[in-house]
């Protein structure tokens, strides 16, 4: 993992809506809308390349802003094209991402999808 931030003050001011408008095209190639409120997600990490870990404000969910990614385990969100949001298999949330992030990085592991 390639992170500029993970779990910072700095990570959670960062514009996810911002991020989501300039990839509106996107939802719209595809025919769809974009399926979540930007703003009721915050930056829990933010890749050198801009991809972003977003969890929801109020019950944690987490999802991944993945244009530029190579992440085995990952779908996209309902109603989201490719390489856009995207779950992580097995990682519903926040702590389950803390978890795995530290499982991963204590058996030496820098590969988020990688089980």
């Amino acid at each position: 993992m390639n992170q500029d931030d993970v779990l910072t003050i700095d990570a959670t001011r960062h514009s996810v809506g911002d991020d989501l408008d300039a990839y509106a095209w996107a939802w719209e190639d595809e025919g769809l809308t974009l399926p979540i409120n930007a703003a009721d997600y915050y930056a829990a990490a933010i890749e050198a390349n801009g991809n972003l870990t977003l969890a929801h404000r109020q019950d944690g969910r987490l999802i991944l802003f993945a244009p530029d990614h190579a992440f085995e385990h990952v779908q996209p969100l309902a109603g989201c094209p490719p390489f856009s949001l995207l779950t992580i298999d097995g990682v519903p949330d926040l702590l389950a991402w803390i978890e795995r992030c530290a499982s991963a990085w204590q058996e030496g592991n820098t590969g988020l999808g990688r089980q």
